[in-house]
């Protein structure tokens, strides 16, 4: 079975390299032997130490099942100079680190989401069991401006505004929900939390004997 060239130094580059990439993974010996037979290549605890050794020539199938259990972009890595492979395995090593970054990012993002859709939700279920919308807000800790759901926005913004007044103050009232309702976009917008809804989307419920009141005087 071919080997790699014993006469030349591509083996003792292969032991060097094999032993800084196995610890750099945090592998022992045993670890990786185990990893290489998962490949379908035999290979024992005392294979590995013998070839970090350099104590046998490494068969190209070995070093290619090595290299794979190993994570490398290719088997010949192994083979080449230590220090071009020390500078490789640095970049590899960060590329690893920020790609587990992004992946713990995106999943506390997607947790922060659900948390503030259901901090919405809590806060609903307050307002409807009578509790005071200002009560609200310092109990959620400034948050609530920043849930995305639209129906729980919608119930939230409504409750903030009393429409229990005079017809004469309708203009005031209709002036503070559009206000209202631009700051809590603003906020969501400013935040970077993708927008559930749109500024159009937003309605104001009125009381139903207000709405009957302002038909009886369409009619009239």
């Amino acid at each position: 079975m071919p080997t790699l060239d014993s006469s030349s130094q591509v083996a003792e580059y292969f032991a060097i390299n094999l032993r800084k990439t196995r610890e750099t993974r945090g592998l022992s010996q045993a670890d990786l032997a185990q990893r290489v037979k998962e490949l379908g290549h035999p290979c024992t605890q005392a294979t590995i130490w013998k070839l970090e050794q350099g104590h046998r020539e490494p068969k190209l199938s070995e070093v290619a099942a090595i290299g794979a259990a190993l994570d490398l972009w290719s088997w010949t890595e192994l083979t080449t100079k230590p220090a071009t492979f020390n500078a490789a395995l640095v970049v590899d090593q960060w590329r690893q680190r920020a790609f587990a970054l992004a992946e713990q990012t995106r999943a506390a993002a997607v947790a922060q989401l659900e948390a503030l859709e259901q901090l919405a939700f809590a806060v609903r279920a307050a307002l409807d069991a009578g509790l005071p919308v200002e009560w609200a807000e310092r109990r959620s800790g400034g948050w609530l401006e920043f849930t995305p759901e639209a129906t729980v926005l919608r119930a939230v913004l409504a409750g903030r505004v009393d429409f229990e007044v005079e017809d004469e103050e309708l203009d005031r009232r209709m002036a503070e929900q559009e206000r209202l309702a631009e700051q809590v976009l603003g906020a969501l917008e400013s935040s970077g939390v993708p927008l559930a809804i749109k500024p159009d989307d937003i309605e104001f419920v009125e009381a139903e004997d207000q709405r009957h009141d302002e038909g009886s005087e369409a009619s009239a």
